[in-house]
Protein backbone atom coordinates (compact mmCIF):
# COMPACT_ATOMS: atom_id res chain seq x y z
CA UNK A 1 0.00 0.00 0.00
CA UNK A 2 3.23 2.14 1.00
CA UNK A 3 4.67 1.98 -2.38
CA UNK A 4 1.26 2.16 -4.28
CA UNK A 5 0.97 5.54 -2.48
CA UNK A 6 4.36 6.46 -3.38
CA UNK A 7 3.59 5.90 -7.53
CA UNK A 8 0.70 8.12 -6.64
CA UNK A 9 2.54 11.29 -5.21
CA UNK A 10 5.48 10.53 -8.07
CA UNK A 11 2.24 10.95 -10.51
CA UNK A 12 0.96 14.06 -9.32
CA UNK A 13 4.57 15.75 -8.48
CA UNK A 14 5.12 14.93 -12.75
CA UNK A 15 2.05 16.43 -13.94
CA UNK A 16 2.02 19.38 -12.04
CA UNK A 17 5.69 20.20 -13.24
CA UNK A 18 3.82 20.39 -16.82
CA UNK A 19 5.16 23.91 -18.73
CA UNK A 20 3.31 25.83 -21.53
CA UNK A 21 5.49 25.74 -24.17
CA UNK A 22 7.04 22.72 -23.19
CA UNK A 23 4.27 20.15 -23.08
CA UNK A 24 1.55 22.02 -24.83
CA UNK A 25 1.18 25.66 -26.31
CA UNK A 26 -1.94 27.57 -27.39
CA UNK A 27 -2.77 28.05 -30.94
CA UNK A 28 -2.09 31.27 -32.34
CA UNK A 29 -5.60 31.18 -34.42
CA UNK A 30 -8.67 32.13 -31.44
CA UNK A 31 -12.24 31.02 -32.42
CA UNK A 32 -15.11 32.88 -31.02
CA UNK A 33 -18.11 30.71 -29.78
CA UNK A 34 -21.32 32.22 -29.46
CA UNK A 35 -23.62 29.55 -27.73
CA UNK A 36 -27.66 30.29 -28.62
CA UNK A 37 -31.10 28.37 -27.17
CA UNK A 38 -33.35 28.47 -29.86
CA UNK A 39 -37.57 27.58 -29.01
CA UNK A 40 -38.38 24.11 -29.86
CA UNK A 41 -39.91 23.68 -33.42
CA UNK A 42 -38.14 26.81 -34.86
CA UNK A 43 -34.90 25.42 -35.38
CA UNK A 44 -34.90 24.90 -39.56
CA UNK A 45 -36.77 28.65 -39.04
CA UNK A 46 -33.65 30.06 -37.35
CA UNK A 47 -31.24 27.98 -39.74
CA UNK A 48 -32.99 29.31 -42.77
CA UNK A 49 -32.95 32.76 -41.98
CA UNK A 50 -29.18 32.73 -40.87
CA UNK A 51 -28.09 31.14 -43.91
CA UNK A 52 -29.40 34.54 -45.56
CA UNK A 53 -27.89 36.98 -42.70
CA UNK A 54 -24.69 35.47 -40.54
CA UNK A 55 -23.20 33.10 -43.19
CA UNK A 56 -23.72 35.44 -45.80
CA UNK A 57 -21.50 37.97 -44.06
CA UNK A 58 -19.16 34.86 -42.77
CA UNK A 59 -18.43 33.74 -46.57
CA UNK A 60 -17.45 37.32 -47.38
CA UNK A 61 -15.33 37.76 -44.80
CA UNK A 62 -13.70 34.65 -45.23
CA UNK A 63 -13.47 35.72 -48.59
CA UNK A 64 -11.85 38.54 -47.85
CA UNK A 65 -9.68 36.89 -45.66
CA UNK A 66 -10.50 38.75 -41.93
CA UNK A 67 -11.31 35.13 -41.16
CA UNK A 68 -10.01 31.72 -41.35
CA UNK A 69 -13.29 30.06 -41.09
CA UNK A 70 -16.61 29.68 -39.41
CA UNK A 71 -19.55 26.81 -38.42
CA UNK A 72 -22.92 26.41 -37.14
CA UNK A 73 -23.40 23.09 -35.39
CA UNK A 74 -26.49 21.73 -33.67
CA UNK A 75 -27.65 19.91 -31.09
CA UNK A 76 -29.58 16.33 -32.57
CA UNK A 77 -31.61 16.66 -29.23
CA UNK A 78 -34.05 18.74 -27.95
CA UNK A 79 -32.04 20.03 -24.76
CA UNK A 80 -30.65 23.40 -24.85
CA UNK A 81 -28.91 25.19 -25.88
CA UNK A 82 -29.17 23.56 -29.14
CA UNK A 83 -26.80 25.93 -31.82
CA UNK A 84 -23.54 27.05 -31.58
CA UNK A 85 -21.89 29.67 -33.59
CA UNK A 86 -17.82 30.22 -34.33
CA UNK A 87 -15.56 32.03 -36.07
CA UNK A 88 -11.85 31.18 -36.26
CA UNK A 89 -9.49 34.40 -36.25
CA UNK A 90 -5.92 33.62 -37.24
CA UNK A 91 -4.42 35.34 -34.43
CA UNK A 92 -5.98 37.91 -31.47
CA UNK A 93 -5.08 40.65 -33.60
CA UNK A 94 -7.18 39.96 -36.67
CA UNK A 95 -10.29 40.04 -34.36
CA UNK A 96 -9.57 43.99 -33.82
CA UNK A 97 -12.68 45.63 -35.22
CA UNK A 98 -11.94 48.48 -38.09
CA UNK A 99 -13.89 50.97 -40.27
CA UNK A 100 -12.13 49.99 -43.22
CA UNK A 101 -13.02 46.48 -43.22
CA UNK A 102 -16.42 46.81 -42.22
CA UNK A 103 -16.67 49.57 -45.51
CA UNK A 104 -15.26 46.53 -47.17
CA UNK A 105 -17.64 43.83 -45.95
CA UNK A 106 -20.23 46.29 -46.65
CA UNK A 107 -19.45 47.18 -50.27
CA UNK A 108 -19.25 43.36 -51.15
CA UNK A 109 -22.67 42.87 -49.67
CA UNK A 110 -24.03 45.28 -51.83
CA UNK A 111 -22.24 43.85 -55.19
CA UNK A 112 -23.48 40.62 -54.43
CA UNK A 113 -26.74 40.62 -52.53
CA UNK A 114 -28.00 43.88 -53.37
CA UNK A 115 -29.73 46.30 -51.02
CA UNK A 116 -32.29 44.40 -49.08
CA UNK A 117 -31.74 46.53 -45.65
CA UNK A 118 -35.41 45.86 -44.96
CA UNK A 119 -35.82 42.23 -45.44
CA UNK A 120 -32.09 41.78 -43.47
CA UNK A 121 -33.44 44.08 -40.27
CA UNK A 122 -37.00 41.82 -40.39
CA UNK A 123 -35.11 38.66 -39.99
CA UNK A 124 -32.53 39.83 -37.36
CA UNK A 125 -35.51 40.93 -35.61
CA UNK A 126 -37.37 38.18 -35.42
CA UNK A 127 -33.95 36.45 -34.07
CA UNK A 128 -35.31 37.74 -30.51
CA UNK A 129 -38.55 36.17 -30.72
CA UNK A 130 -37.33 32.39 -31.02
CA UNK A 131 -33.66 32.41 -29.79
CA UNK A 132 -31.68 33.63 -26.25
CA UNK A 133 -28.44 34.52 -26.38
CA UNK A 134 -26.49 31.94 -23.79
CA UNK A 135 -22.94 32.62 -23.83
CA UNK A 136 -19.99 34.14 -26.20
CA UNK A 137 -16.37 33.40 -25.34
CA UNK A 138 -13.46 33.62 -27.05
CA UNK A 139 -10.84 30.55 -27.03
CA UNK A 140 -8.55 28.66 -28.56
CA UNK A 141 -7.14 25.29 -29.19
CA UNK A 142 -4.44 23.83 -27.21
CA UNK A 143 -1.73 21.79 -29.32
CA UNK A 144 0.08 19.35 -26.89
CA UNK A 145 3.12 18.31 -27.74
Amino acid sequence: MKNLFGVFVLLVASAASAEIYEDYEPSEQHSQLTVISVQPNYLDDYLVNLKRTWVRGMEIQKDLGYIVDYGVWTSASANSPNVWLTITYENMGAMQPSKSRADAVEAEWEKRYGDDDEVMEKISKSYEEIRTMVDSQIINKVVFK
